[in-house]
């Protein structure tokens, strides 16, 4: 389908709003500000990812070291 007045092939640029946030997104993170909001459930896995990317990143050693990497 082709607007009234633009010819087939021709661009026109569209202003996009980067800074946009919905209604959701700011109940969210107004949600994760408050201290109880947190179950154990999800303390536990923030603090897996937390030491996930640690791993990963470099900057924490594993716990344990495998017995397949000695010698190596």
């Amino acid at each position: 389908m082709i607007r009234e007045g633009i010819q087939a092939g021709e661009q026109v640029a569209m202003s996009i709003d980067r800074n946009y946030e919905s209604e959701m997104n700011r109940f969210l993170k107004e949600l994760d500000t408050q201290a109880d909001s947190h179950s154990d459930s999800r303390k536990k896995e923030e603090e897996k990812y937390r030491r996930l990317n640690a791993l990963r990143d470099g900057t924490a050693d594993p716990a344990e070291k495998s017995k397949i990497w000695e010698g190596f």
